[in-house]
C-alpha cells in the first residue's frame, strides 16, 4: 500500500510538473488582440493578431516576412502560390539551404490568379491571406469571389503591393506586415532604413533640373528581338524616383508595353537598363541576363554583352556612350527596391551621387533585415569583373 500511495504521489507530481510546464509555455505566447486595419486596396479586415500561420498570394513575399522575422520566416507560412522556385529559383534556393522546411510549404497554386487552389487554401486553416492588390502571379485584392470565399471560411484577406506602385505602397505593406505579426517595431525600424534611403535621393534631386531620358527594356532575353518596355508602373516608376524620364511611360498603358527598334533609334534615350531575369544555378538562361542571388560580375557582364548584337542595337547612342546597365528584374516585387533606386539615381547623376554607395544599402538590408546573406550581384554594366557604382 505504501509502495502504491508512493507511486500515486510520484505521478501526481510528474502530472504537476508536465502543466506546469504547459503553462509555462502557453504564457510565453502573445496573447492575441482583435484589430481592424486598411490594407492598400482600401479594405478594412478584421484579424486576429499576432497570426501564427498565413498563406501568401505570391511566393516571393516571403523575403518581405523576413524583414520582420529574418530569425525564420518560413515558420510563418501554411501556404503559398509557387512562383519563387520558378521564377527566382537562385533566392529560392538561398532560402532552401538554410530553412529546408520551405519545402514543406504547401503550395496553393502555380502561378497566376487562375492556377490558384481555393479548396487547397481553405483546408489548410490559415490566420490570414496574404494577396497582393493586383494580380500577376497569384490572385489579387480585384478577385471578388475569392476574397468572399474566404471570407465564409473565416480567413480574413489582407492585400499588400511591392509591385503595381511600390516605392509609395511598401511602406503601407510593411507597417501592415508588422501589424498582421505582432512585430510593429520591427517595421519601423525597417521604415526608418527605408525612408532614409530613399530621402537621400529625394532630397539631392530637388537640386537639379536635368532628368536623362531612360529606355528600361523588360525581361530582356525572355523574346528574341526588341522590346518590351517598362510603362510607370512596377519598375518603369524607379526611373523617375532616381531622376530620370522613362521615354515610353507616356504611352504604354499598365505596367508593360511593346515598342520597336525603330522606335529606339528615332527616340535615343540617354540610358538603356535591360531588366534581368536569367538565374546563377539555372543551365542554360539563353540570352537572358543573370544578375540576383549566386551571380558573380563577370557572369553578370558578360550575359549583359549580347544586347549590343541585336539588330540595331549599335546605332544606339546610349550603348555607342557605355550608357547600357543591367538592375535585376525581381526588385520590382521587395522592399529591397530602394538599392535599386539609389543605383539608378547614381547612373543617371553620377556627379550629385559620387558618394552614394548603393552596394553598402544592399549590405545593410542583407545583414539587418535578411534571413539570409547578401550573396551575388544585383546590378550590372558590360564591364566584366566589376561591379558598377
Amino acid at each position: 500500500m505504501k509502495k502504491l500511495i508512493k507511486s500515486l504521489a510520484h505521478i501526481a507530481i510528474i502530472t504537476a510538473t508536465a502543466t506546469l510546464g504547459t503553462q509555462t509555455v502557453l504564457a510565453a505566447e502573445p496573447a492575441q488582440k482583435q484589430v481592424t486595419l486598411t490594407d492598400v486596396a482600401g479594405h478594412d479586415v478584421t484579424v486576429n493578431v499576432p497570426v501564427k500561420y498565413m498563406i501568401l498570394g505570391e511566393g516571393r513575399f516571403l523575403p518581405s516576412i523576413g524583414i520582420l522575422d529574418p530569425e525564420n520566416p518560413v515558420r510563418w507560412i501554411a501556404g503559398m502560390m509557387g512562383e519563387f522556385k520558378r521564377l527566382d529559383p537562385a533566392s529560392y534556393a538561398q532560402y532552401q539551404a538554410k530553412f529546408p522546411a520551405i519545402d514543406d510549404i504547401a503550395l496553393i497554386g502555380s502561378s497566376g490568379e487562375e492556377s490558384f487552389n481555393l479548396e487547397k487554401a481553405i483546408s489548410l486553416h490559415p490566420d490570414v491571406a496574404v494577396f497582393g492588390i493586383t494580380g500577376g502571379h497569384g490572385p489579387s485584392a480585384e478577385n471578388k469571389q475569392i476574397f468572399d470565399t474566404l471570407a465564409a471560411a473565416n480567413i480574413p484577406v489582407v492585400a499588400i503591393d511591392f509591385r503595381q506602385d511600390p516605392l509609395v505602397n511598401t511602406p503601407k505593406s510593411v507597417r501592415i506586415l508588422g501589424t498582421l505579426m505582432g512585430k510593429e517595431d520591427q517595421a519601423e525600424k525597417f521604415l526608418e532604413f527605408y525612408d532614409q534611403g530613399l530621402a537621400t535621393v529625394h532630397d539631392r534631386l530637388a537640386t537639379t533640373t536635368e532628368r536623362p531620358s531612360v529606355f528600361m527594356e523588360s525581361r530582356v532575353g525572355l523574346a528574341q528581338e526588341c522590346c518590351e518596355a517598362m510603362g510607370q508602373q512596377m519598375m518603369g516608376r524607379f526611373i523617375d524616383w532616381a531622376g530620370g524620364k522613362n521615354v515610353f511611360g507616356d504611352i504604354i498603358p499598365g505596367t508593360h508595353g511593346t515598342v520597336t527598334i525603330e522606335q529606339l533609334l528615332v527616340t535615343q534615350p540617354d540610358y538603356y537598363i535591360a531588366t534581368a531575369i536569367g538565374a546563377a544555378n539555372v543551365k542554360d538562361n539563353g540570352n537572358r541576363v543573370i544578375l540576383g542571388a549566386m551571380a558573380t560580375p563577370d557572369d553578370a557582364a558578360k550575359s549583359l554583352q549580347h544586347i549590343t548584337g541585336r539588330t540595331g542595337m549599335a546605332q544606339l547612342s546610349a550603348i555607342q556612350n557605355d550608357h547600357l546597365f543591367s538592375i535585376w528584374h525581381h526588385f520590382y516585387n521587395t522592399p529591397m527596391n530602394v538599392a535599386a533606386v539609389q543605383q539608378m539615381a547614381k547612373w543617371f547623376h553620377p556627379d550629385l551621387f559620387a558618394d552614394l554607395d548603393p552596394n553598402q544599402t544592399l549590405q545593410t538590408y542583407f545583414n539587418q533585415f535578411q534571413a539570409v546573406d547578401l550573396n551575388g550581384v544585383y546590378w550590372t554594366d558590360t564591364k566584366a569583373g566589376t561591379t558598377p557604382q
